[in-house]
């Protein structure tokens, strides 16, 4: 292709995926299908406007940045926290669906036992790229069901390095040179692992440094220069220069500089993305589509179904409930870029012919068009399936429940629902946690926290832990669509109960108030009340001010935040509930009922309850004033008082009542 025309087709390209995925975000859909449908369409076998080798190489250059990002965001932290139960669900994954689809292939086919070995080891993998960004987008890497699959994901990644590194002994026919194979695959082993671990000793370091004294720039070219060195090196040690990057990027992933490196490089996360996506979609042949649909779409559906089936029984048998090994199974359906990757290889090791190796480019992404939609609606679907399979029996690991009343019931046991059973036990309350992390179980027995191990999505394990006769239900999880679902599961086996729900983002507030929460509570808009309020105590603004702004924000479910008017009534509302004694400061303004009176005629306790301890006069403290004290406007008073009263107090500074007789 001549320049200009090369040019002319970067351009298109770029052009097409802006408009691509601007239709696909209006439309509320992966953008990533639209991306393999635009290659199909764009490709060699379509309107040809990319010759083939120009697709090879944009497709390399494209899954080289893409992987080094997914290896850069992938945190093994999930490793550590879901330990050996992560493990087996990996491996009865992989296994049992290598397995199954090697067995399919062969009985079908004429080709020898490795080609199938290879086929079942690409079916057994699962797209990082396309669960991992949908997660992301969702909030769910937290919650039971992403951590497991982003789990399973880093696992499988770790075996397919494993895995390239044996491809050329499995290339080596009877009587050749295996030595020599299995020789060049160990020095190949041998010098990335030296690279590896060098690279983990220095490279985090160089990033912290660049961090801290360099700029965006910087990192962005810092972190293109280790993914094509990653990708270089190697290839040089006989590997796939896309691995070699994802390794890069997991070698970078334990930096302190990590998120600064992923915030710098994100805007062109999804530039990478296109650009694989379509380059991937330009190299199947579309023709063999045309031909081949009946059975390239049974191939597809069979797999999803299969692989779900697959994927959930693992996962339930390493010993989570039935909902997050659903929302799991569905999520890890799809066939993985890396199977790309292995396929090529493998066909340039004459492993697989290159027919085979077509219409396994095709397979893989029906596989990704349709599994990119079911991942989004995975949460609802696992709920919907489990609301109705018959999983009632009570839980065998669970520890004593106290069944009298007034008793919190605490689901999920991160870092808020730990600090609020720790509070609530200092106080003698009663508590009982509902958990399926076995992390945070074991976390619950170091604390000897009661607890049942169980889906509070479901009615029986609520039962079990007491709803009928608990003072209040917390929900502290990190799930959306498990949030929601228990909020609406405890409302109507308890429509009196006090439920407080945790959220993550604000959007999700209104649904789960109709729901049926009596308080939710946003964390992005906490924080930023947290932080107003340390803010303006710092600067001495009156505790009368600071939380006025506050129950103002809190009274109309944070609409003030939220850009929408507020309901003043609300402010009523939160009144009745304040009860306790506080200590509280008043800022007295000119315009208000009080100035120029003294303590005397202000007359609190006798109108409201609250006595005045302090008069705080420019800056100087009077503490214990006698009636004959006259306050003036600039005074700050020091109120002692229930709340109510407070707010009682409060009034009749700025307003008198109807005791003042006198109108003074």
């Amino acid at each position: 292709m001549h320049e200009s025309d090369f040019m002319a087709a970067i351009v298109l390209l770029f052009g097409t995926a802006l408009v691509v995925a601007w239709l696909f975000r209006i439309l509320r859909a992966p953008s990533i299908i639209g991306f393999l449908i635009t290659g199909l369409i764009m490709g060699p076998s379509g309107l040809y406007l990319f010759d083939p080798s120009d697709v090879s190489s944009i497709s390399e250059i494209g899954l080289v940045l893409l992987l080094f990002i997914v290896g850069l965001e992938l945190n093994p932290g999930p490793l550590f926290r879901l330990g050996k139960n992560l493990l087996l669900a990996t491996g009865l994954q992989i296994g049992v669906t290598a397995a199954l689809a090697a067995a399919v292939f062969e009985f079908g086919s004429d080709n020898s036992i490795v080609t199938s070995g290879l086929i079942g080891g690409l079916v057994a993998l699962s797209s990082t790229a396309i669960v991992l960004k949908q997660i992301s987008e969702r909030g769910e890497t937290d919650s039971v069901s992403g951590m497991i699959t982003i789990g399973i994901l880093l696992l499988q990644d770790v075996i397919v390095i494993a895995f390239m590194l044996f491809l050329p002994m499995l290339a080596v026919k009877s009587g050749g040179d295996w030595h020599g194979a299995a020789a060049r695959s160990l020095i190949g082993l041998a010098v990335m692992g030296a690279l590896a671990i060098g690279g983990r000793k220095t490279l985090p370091g160089l990033m912290n440094e660049l961090s801290r004294r360099g700029g965006p720039e910087l990192m962005t070219l810092f972190a293109v220069s280790m993914a094509c060195g990653g990708a270089w090196l190697a290839s040089l040690a006989g590997w796939s220069p896309a691995l070699g990057a994802c390794v890069a990027g997991l070698l970078l992933a334990e930096a302190d500089a990590r998120h600064q490196l992923v915030a710098d490089i994100h805007p062109f996360r999804d530039v990478f993305n296109a650009v694989f996506f379509i380059s991937l979609g330009m190299m199947a042949n579309i023709n063999l589509v045309i031909d081949s649909l009946g059975l390239i779409l049974v191939a597809v559906l069979v797999t999803l179904i299969a692989k779900s089936l697959i994927t959930t029984a693992a996962v339930r048998v390493a010993g989570w409930p039935i909902r997050p090994a659903i929302q799991v199974g569905l999520g890890l359906c799809t066939v993985s870029e890396f199977g790309y990757v292995v396929a090529f290889e493998a066909s340039k090791l004459n492993l697989m012919p290159s027919s085979l190796f077509n219409g396994i480019m095709v397979y893989a992404i029906g596989t990704m068009i349709i599994g990119a939609v079911l991942v989004p609606v995975s949460g609802r679907v696992a709920a919907w399936v489990a609301g109705r399979l018959h999983d009632d029996a009570p839980p065998p690991d669970a520890a004593p429940v106290a069944h009298g009343k007034h008793h919190v019931i605490i689901i999920g046991f991160g870092v808020s629902g730990q600090n609020l059973a720790r509070v609530l036990k200092a106080t003698h309350v009663n508590v009982i946690l509902v958990e399926m992390s076995p992390r945070s179980i074991q976390i619950a027995k170091d604390t000897q926290t009661p607890y049942i191990v169980g889906d509070a999505t479901r009615r029986s394990i609520l039962e079990h832990a007491g709803i009928a006769t608990a003072h209040a239900m917390v929900v502290a999880t990190n799930d959306r669509q498990a949030t929601r679902a228990i909020v609406s599961v405890a409302r109507s086996m308890r429509p009196d109960l006090y439920i407080l729900a945790r959220c993550r983002f604000v959007s999700d507030l209104d649904e789960i108030y109709r729901l049926g929460a009596s308080q939710v509570i946003p964390e992005d808009f906490e924080t930023s009340i947290e932080i107003a309020a340390h803010v303006l105590k710092e600067m001495d603004i009156p505790d009368n001010i600071v939380e006025a702004q506050i129950a103002a924000v809190r009274a109309g479910r944070y609409g003030m935040l939220r850009g929408k008017s507020t309901d003043r009534t609300a402010q009523q509302e939160l009144m009745k509930v304040l009860q306790t004694t506080a200590t509280r400061t008043f800022y007295l303004e000119e315009n208000h009922w009080g100035n120029g009176k003294t303590i005397g005629e202000l007359n609190l306790r006798a109108r409201t309850g609250v006595l005045i301890i302090a008069v705080v006069r420019n800056g100087v403290p009077a503490t214990n004033p006698g009636v004959d004290t006259r306050v003036q406007s600039g005074d700050v008073l020091v109120l002692v008082g229930a709340h109510a009263q407070l707010e009682s107090a409060k009034a009749v500074l700025q307003e008198g009542d109807h005791l003042d007789s006198s109108g003074s």
